[in-house]
């Protein structure tokens, strides 16, 4: 006996092939996927700038491109790069061309308008493989905010300064000023630095003779306007030395030791000023060569240069206390290092009692200074010793100074291709289920339907006779097995490890 086909046969042969098609159409789907997850080959253009400016003054500007050659080794380049000032409405105030720096990427400065009080951004614009490429970050312009972003070094206790009790040896010569600093700040192993002494005493004179890791001329100094110098070489990790102070009569009057700050792979750097000019010298190891310096004042990163030996000189900053931090490139921030000038004011109070100044502006924070104490009590006749200048810095130029965290345009570019990744992978997820859903349904409906036609076809063959029992069909829950295999696809296209 023939089974005639029915409508719902017909209607359902007409689903079957798009049933067959769905595996095909789930691959593709997740392929699509997969390959829309690939990241895009964005130019990584990087900007280096201050948090916190005060208006009608300029803030430093670094920016540079990091890139691979041939060979995909990760080089620094310097396309030409603009950056401007705008405010939240997208009016530009300010524009800065930065120009090539001597050592890696562009450099320049920032003048910020007077009048202004308000949360800013800085925007660093460069053409870049014919596609335009911008970064940019925020800037906090206030006449009354302050930065506060020092940067300790990382060295280990051994290389930091620490002094020694004085120790007093004759009751009747007794000094209560030994002070010993290194005028650079710290020593940097294998280049030479220079240990000034203050000695509150002038009739004695003073010998350093090292403990350990410091070469250094044992011979007698004779204290000059209250400063008695050594040059010494550090030929280790750690350096001690016991500064001497000898009587009138060649016996040790007073003794203290004293631990000198180190920074391994340094620069030692040494500033002077005459007539506006500054001039930058500085030692390194394997030789000078052109170095980055960034310029500060009152903790505010303010220009940014690049010198090299054949010129190593600095335009007119103008009057004032600055602070210079020259680095070997622009990933050495923690081997930085400093030097101080001071241009006198015209009507000021002249370089000592400017620098003491400045470092009152830091007392809060800091702690005076004991020789800026003595300065501001009158204790030295001769106020204008260059001495005195190196002394008064040297404790300040062990730390550095934050420059300001740096912004790449590639953050923001990643940024936005995960939101569209993660769109995308809920849209294939509910695709991927309903189109499971559907196919599940189909199954279902044909399942059902060959039930109901196998129960007729048993009726008319065993008319009086019992109905059969329930048995097991192979074709049975079909559906519900294949919508749990559509289930795990929707949840393998939302997985991000994958896509």
């Amino acid at each position: 006996m023939s089974i005639p086909i029915t409508k719902s046969d017909r209607q359902f042969e007409r689903f079957a092939w798009a049933v067959r098609l769905t595996p095909l159409i789930v691959a593709i789907m997740l392929a699509a996927l997969w390959v829309a997850g690939t990241p895009r080959v964005v130019p990584d253009l990087r900007l280096s700038a201050p948090i916190v400016a005060q208006p009608g003054t300029s803030i430093g500007l670094r920016a540079w491109q990091v890139d691979e050659d041939a060979e995909g080794n990760t080089v620094i380049s310097g396309p030409p790069v603009g950056v401007e000032l705008r405010n939240a409405a997208g009016l530009t105030l300010a524009r800065a061309e930065l120009g090539m720096s001597l050592v890696q990427g562009r450099e320049g400065h920032l003048q910020i308008p007077e009048g202004i009080d308000e949360v800013l951004r800085l925007v660093a614009i460069a053409r870049i493989d014919g596609r335009t490429v911008s970064v940019e970050r925020s800037l906090y312009v206030r006449d009354s905010i302050e930065s506060r972003l020092p940067a300790g070094r990382a060295v280990n206790a051994f290389q930091v300064y620490e002094l020694g009790p004085i120790r007093n040896l004759d009751p009747i010569h007794a000094t209560h000023v030994l002070d010993p600093r290194v005028e650079e700040g710290a020593c940097v192993p294998d280049l030479r630095c220079w240990l000034s002494v203050w000695v509150g005493d002038q009739a004695v004179e003073v010998r350093v003779r090292s403990l350990t890791g410091a070469r250094i001329d044992p011979s007698i100094v004779r204290p000059s306007n209250q400063f008695a110098r050594f040059p010494l070489l550090v030929v280790g990790n750690e350096a001690r030395v016991d500064v001497q102070a000898i009587g009138p009569g060649g016996a040790i009057v007073a003794t203290r030791e004293a631990r000198l700050p180190i920074v391994p792979g340094g620069i030692v750097a040494r500033a002077s000023s005459d007539g506006g000019t500054i001039r930058l010298d500085w030692e390194q190891l394997g030789g000078p060569h052109s170095v980055l310096v960034d310029v500060f004042q009152r903790r505010r990163w303010m220009d940014a240069f690049s010198i090299s030996p054949e010129a190593p000189y600095l335009p007119n900053l103008g009057p004032g206390v600055w602070r210079l931090q020259v680095r070997a490139d622009l990933l050495s921030d923690d081997t930085a290092g400093v030097a101080y000038t001071v241009v006198a004011a015209p009507d000021g109070p002249g370089r000592v009692h400017q620098a003491v100044n400045a470092l009152l502006d830091e007392s809060d924070q800091e702690g005076l200074d004991p020789i800026a104490m003595a300065v501001i009590d009158g204790a030295f006749p001769n106020a204008a010793s260059e001495d005195l200048l190196r002394a008064l810095f040297a404790i300040p130029s062990f730390d550095v100074m934050a420059t300001g965290p740096g912004a790449s345009s590639r953050v923001r570019d990643d940024e936005a291709l995960e939101q569209e990744q993660e769109l995308r992978r809920w849209q294939a997820a509910a695709a991927i289920l309903l189109i499971g859903l559907l196919v599940s349904m189909v199954l279902l409906r044909g399942e059902l339907l060959a039930q109901a036609r196998a129960r007729r076809l048993l009726d008319e063959l065993g008319e009086g006779l019992p109905p059969p029992g329930p048995s097991a069909s192979s074709g049975r829950g079909l559906w519900a097995f294949v919508l749990l295999v559509f289930v795990l696809m929707a949840v393998l296209a939302l997985a991000k490890r994958w896509f």
